[in-house]
């Protein structure tokens, strides 16, 4: 039993140098034992080796452990409630609505607690306060100036710049050819034409074969068809723009319409003889201007009564019987359709 033992421990020996003296690239083999001390061992050392997270970067360099966490992502700040800025001499504010003085009290309504409070008016910092709203006045004054520009810059886009004509503040003439009407000084419509028609007067013609005086003239009428014109105005100024065709000075007269049997008369003809013959009319006297090369402007020299009006071009043989007509309602009046 003896010589098994010392047999044993002879191979076991024999084992242990082989394994510490590996040849031919053989790995080298640690019993269990010495596995589980060297485990054992490297867990205690385990509290001294700086924590690194296992999704970490391996080959990061390790951090401070005094190094300040990295800063969040940057959030765009939440606009302020509308309101004034009630500045305490300690460096914070009141965000208020409106505020009052009253004695030495600052009474104001809180935009962020909605409803009234009050503090010491010796808390305030009023040279701050009075800057600040002076600021903040100037900031809304540049808005609205912005706001305004995005508009006529919306507004004129298709607007041809070598023929635009501004008229009033923001509000640019069309650059097509046409007669254009500013109501209330609001709003540019264009105005349509409508065809005059010159009506002789039967009755008259008939007196003159019974009579047999050749002499009796002969009696008509220009009318436009229809007792009120599509076009309708509430203000007693309004203005006219004309860009005409070919850029010369048109020949206008504007008239007082006459209704008479649904029908819009603008001027009572005699006829005695051909060639010979008169015109009664109510003319209303306008001014012309010329703003821009090739843009006429008319405004009239009185108010406009209520009625049935239009404007018509003179020609070498009368008036053209294509008129621009528009009608001035009384204020409060119902519109026509």
């Amino acid at each position: 039993m003896r010589l098994n033992t010392e047999a044993r421990a002879t191979r076991g020996v024999a084992r242990s140098a082989h394994e510490r003296y590996p040849r031919n690239g053989q790995t080298l083999m640690k019993s269990p034992a010495k596995i589980t001390i060297l485990l054992v061992g490297m867990l205690a050392l385990l509290p001294s080796v700086p924590r690194r997270s296992l999704a970490s970067d391996p080959f990061s360099e390790p951090q401070d452990s005094n190094a300040k966490s990295s800063a969040p992502a940057a959030q765009i700040p939440e606009a302020l409630p509308k309101g004034k800025k009630l500045i305490l001499k300690d460096g914070t504010f009141q965000l208020a609505r409106e505020y009052t003085v009253e004695g030495d009290r600052v009474r104001y309504w809180s935009v962020e607690r909605s409803q009234w409070e009050e503090i010491p008016s010796s808390l305030v910092d009023w040279d701050a306060t009075h800057k600040s709203e002076a600021e903040q006045a100037s900031h809304d004054a540049d808005l609205k100036a912005k706001i305004h520009a995005s508009d006529v810059a919306r507004l004129t886009q298709d607007i041809d710049v070598d023929r635009s004509l501004e008229i009033k503040p923001g509000l640019f003439l069309p650059d097509a050819i046409g007669f254009y009407a500013l109501d209330s000084g609001k709003t540019i419509r264009e105005m349509k034409q409508s065809n005059a028609v010159v009506k002789r007067s039967t009755g008259r013609e008939v007196e003159k074969i019974l009579s047999g005086v050749p002499m009796i003239p002969s009696k008509a009428t220009m009318e436009i068809p229809g007792e009120h014109a599509a076009m309708r105005f509430t203000t007693a100024e309004p203005e006219f723009f004309i860009r005409p065709a070919d850029t010369r000075e048109p020949r206008f007269r504007l008239l007082h319409a006459q209704v008479k049997g649904g029908h819009r008369v603008i001027d009572d003809i005699k006829i005695y003889f051909p060639g010979e013959e008169s015109h009664k009319s109510n003319d209303v006297e306008f001014q012309t201007w010329v703003p821009a090369t090739g843009v006429f402007r008319y405004t009239v020299d009185e108010r406009l009564e209520p009625g049935e009006y239009a404007f018509v071009e003179m020609t070498a043989y009368g008036i053209n019987g294509y008129v621009w007509d528009f009608g001035i309602d009384a204020p409060g009046t119902k519109s026509r359709k």
